[in-house]
């Protein structure tokens, strides 16, 4: 039997497509084989074992797209498990886009409505104080000016837009860093509906209760599909609001600063696919953004 040549892992865990080829080719059909049995019995445990995440314990083995994240109801007992896909709820945490992220959203809602008066806007000191001469003092122009008691103010702030531009990419880039954060932390739990039977906020105060595990800060964020949905709706929203440490967003509304903000991450699967749905549609851009060149 022909010897075949020592195989090596690549970075991704995988054997490299190009070696295998190149044993086929050259010591025939029976080595190729070889080969390939040789692949089936020296593949890492590690690419077959379950996730092992904080407070994941529950989650089933995923493939190389999609994880397998169960879906559980308010007694925390699992109905079912649902794909989420890896590019937005596994990728590699960049805390420098975090911040960058987050640094324009609070920038974009800065108010910026401070103002102080100049020397033009201050009332008084439409004449001149004194004479140019003979006074001994100081010439004065007007009882106005920046450098007298209640007078304008200099370089002072002016009411302004505090909002500066992040690129899309990126900001969706920070999106997919929050939830992967939450999930590798086992601090993302899909649960089945947020829907309330009654507008009760003790009911929701009791279920989120019994729902978070003992000895955690209750501190959460609910997502569910819109504010008119089916898994939760405008029932939801009037009860959580007296609900110091709950937030409640629709999908569109969800951003990296309120899922930091917040400890436990809990939405619904309808609610979670349209997230991913936003993160990696591809970006429309107007043709004024195309350079005349690319026409």
């Amino acid at each position: 039997m022909l010897a075949l040549p020592a195989l090596r892992l690549g970075r991704s865990g995988c054997y490299k497509v190009a070696q295998i080829r190149a044993v086929a080719s050259s010591c025939g059909c029976s080595a190729a084989a070889q080969a390939e049995a040789t692949l089936a019995n020296e593949t890492p445990a590690s690419s077959a074992s379950p996730d092992s995440r904080q407070g994941g314990a529950n989650v089933q083995p995923s493939d190389h797209s999609h994880l397998t994240w169960p879906v559980l109801n308010f007694a925390r007992d699992q109905v079912g498990s649902h794909r989420l896909p890896r590019s937005v709820f596994d990728v590699p945490i960049r805390r420098d886009i975090l911040h960058r992220v987050v640094r324009w959203q609070q920038a974009k809602a800065q108010q910026g409505t401070h103002a102080t008066k100049t020397r033009a806007q201050v009332r008084g000191g439409g004449r001149k104080p004194v004479s140019q001469k003979g006074t001994g003092s100081a010439r004065k122009g007007s009882i106005r000016a920046p450098h007298m008691r209640g007078g304008g103010t200099t370089h002072g702030p002016h009411p302004r837009s505090h909002a500066h531009g992040l690129f899309r990419k990126m900001r969706r880039q920070g999106l997919a860093c929050a939830l992967s954060a939450k999930a590798a932390q086992g601090q993302l739990t899909l649960i089945e509906s947020l829907q309330l039977d009654s507008i009760k906020t003790k009911l929701l105060d009791a279920k989120l209760r019994a729902f978070l595990p003992e000895g955690q800060r209750r501190s959460v964020l609910l997502i569910d599909s819109s504010k008119t949905g089916q898994d939760g709706g405008i029932h939801l929203r009037k009860a959580a609001a007296n609900l110091q440490f709950v937030d409640v967003l629709p999908q569109e509304g969800l951003n990296v600063y309120s899922i930091l903000n917040r400890d436990h991450l809990i939405l619904t699967p309808q609610a979670a696919d349209a997230v991913a749905h936003r993160v990696t549609r591809p970006i429309r851009r107007s043709p004024l953004d195309v350079k005349p060149s690319l026409l």
